[in-house]
């Protein structure tokens, strides 16, 4: 066993059905012989992943429409195939994953998987809003074969070992960082295998990202503690990719954050509606020192903000 953690045997179908409904979301399981039902299977966790190692005896289980559709669960899964065969369906697609293989699919919508006698996997459960930024390249995704043994998927799933290995005395803060790492590689290796061409495609990812970070410092300018930090630990990036994304737009994450504050600010000044005094719009923004405020304000519009306000309202 890969995992530490300790592992559980089945060795009849019903126990074993509930076991897989506890370890993963609500599925169908059908035995594909008459013979011996024998299942191991451990789990754990890295960061926001969740991982079961299985041995299994061959099997069938599906996701019906019913099923997908009377969950509040959203899960992407993704299989590691260390031993024996696995064959997954989704979409009207279907892939077969052999030794050093992986695929991914979504338990939001209908899916089948197929489990040769003895397999051994593995079986990553990623919340959907993780994988979010990599949402263009989903769709074509799932139900499809990619090899574990090179590049990104060969960093995530060696990382991912790595971590099972060592998961019993690493800190909260180093799984999530692992996690974040597998994560990335993961979307990495469907960017790569994409057929848009390896950089295009990250552009594509990056300006999501960005979007997606900006929007969120937009929704928040009110809270004076807004960071480069925070923002990185939110949206499980490091700080250096978070401000690669920036400098992509000749900004830092601070100078954008400020920026945006100021912008708004200027725009409830010049607002003749609004009553408010200078400060109370400046805290409102989420500067919390008037001063501090006024001086940023002049240096980026060359005017005071009562000078601006003036001069719009006249």
């Amino acid at each position: 066993m890969l995992l530490r953690t300790s592992p559980r045997r089945f060795e009849s179908h019903s126990p074993w059905r509930e076991g897989v409904c506890e370890y993963f979301v609500e599925l169908e399981v059908n035995a594909s012989n008459s013979g011996p039902f024998i299942n191991v299977a451990a789990t754990d966790t890295i960061g926001c992943l969740q991982v079961t190692e299985l041995f299994t005896s061959a099997q069938r289980v599906r996701r019906t429409r019913l099923l997908a559709d009377r969950s509040d669960q959203s899960v992407f899964k993704a299989t590691l195939q260390l031993s024996g065969r696995s064959e997954v369906v989704q979409d009207q697609r279907s892939a077969v994953l052999n030794p050093g293989e992986w695929g991914l699919y979504d338990t939001a919508r209908p899916y089948e998987v197929t489990v040769d006698q003895d397999a051994h996997f593995l079986v990553l459960q990623i919340p959907a809003p993780q994988m979010t930024v990599w949402q263009p390249y989903l769709a074509q995704a799932v139900a499809r074969s990619f090899s574990a043994s090179h590049g990104s998927a060969r960093v995530a799933m060696d990382t991912l070992r790595l971590a099972l290995a060592e998961n019993p005395g690493l800190s909260n803060a180093a799984t999530r960082d692992i996690a974040k790492i597998i994560l990335q590689m993961i979307g990495l290796n469907l960017c790569e295998q994409s057929g848009n061409g390896g950089m295009s495609a990250m552009d594509e990812v990056r300006q999501a990202q960005f979007r997606k970070i900006s929007q969120y410092i937009a929704e928040n300018l009110h809270d004076p503690e807004l960071s480069a930090t925070g923002l990185a630990t939110r949206f499980r990036v490091s700080r250096r990719y978070l401000h690669k994304l920036f400098a992509d737009h000749e900004l830092t994450p601070a100078d954008y954050i400020l920026r945006t504050r100021l912008e708004r600010c200027r725009s409830f000044l010049a607002d003749r509606t609004v009553v408010k005094q200078v400060s109370e719009i400046a805290y409102q923004h989420g500067f919390s020192d008037s001063t501090v405020f006024s001086h940023a304000f002049r240096r980026r519009y060359g005017v005071s903000p009562t000078e601006w306000r003036r001069q719009q309202t006249q």
